[in-house]
């Protein structure tokens, strides 16, 4: 017996029927669209990991000094935060959910993850720019400068 071919028993395929019905998610002329799926895929995960951390760093050292007698009020900074990261992981499950919803139906994904990728940069370039609207408003401490 060999792994080729299955044993010919009654009811079973024969070895050209068992090859000509199989069914895979990763056909072999389809492999390079799987790779980059899946590549821009973990391009957009690493993407939003780090951003994660970076935003966990800027919110405690942005509202470190952040208290009443500073008239700081640290909404801005924890909803630019709150909107990069999250909308780059809302970004990231979509995108997860409609390439493998592509790979199953036998569509090519990989513009489904680019699309997604550039989705979740434009996200988290959002939340920066609200994080930073937040950083500008927010009134300095020590000496101000004043023109006579």
């Amino acid at each position: 017996m060999t792994w080729s071919a299955p044993d010919p028993t009654p009811g079973r395929p024969t070895a050209a029927e068992w090859q000509r019905e199989a069914t895979t998610l990763f056909p072999p002329g389809r492999i390079a669209d799987r790779i980059s799926t899946v590549l821009l895929l973990v391009a957009g995960a690493l993407l939003t990991v780090v951003t994660a951390v970076v935003a966990v760093v800027a919110v405690v050292s942005a509202t470190a000094n952040c208290d009443a007698a500073a008239a700081c009020v640290p909404g801005g900074y924890i909803g630019g935060a709150a909107l990069a990261v999250g909308g780059a992981f809302v970004v990231g499950v979509a995108t997860v959910v409609l390439a493998v919803g592509a790979w199953v139906r036998r569509r090519t994904s990989w513009w489904i993850a680019a699309v997604g990728f550039v989705l979740a940069v434009a996200v988290v370039t959002w939340g920066g720019v609200v994080f930073a609207g937040a950083a500008d408003g927010a009134p300095t401490s020590g000496a101000s400068s004043s023109t006579a």
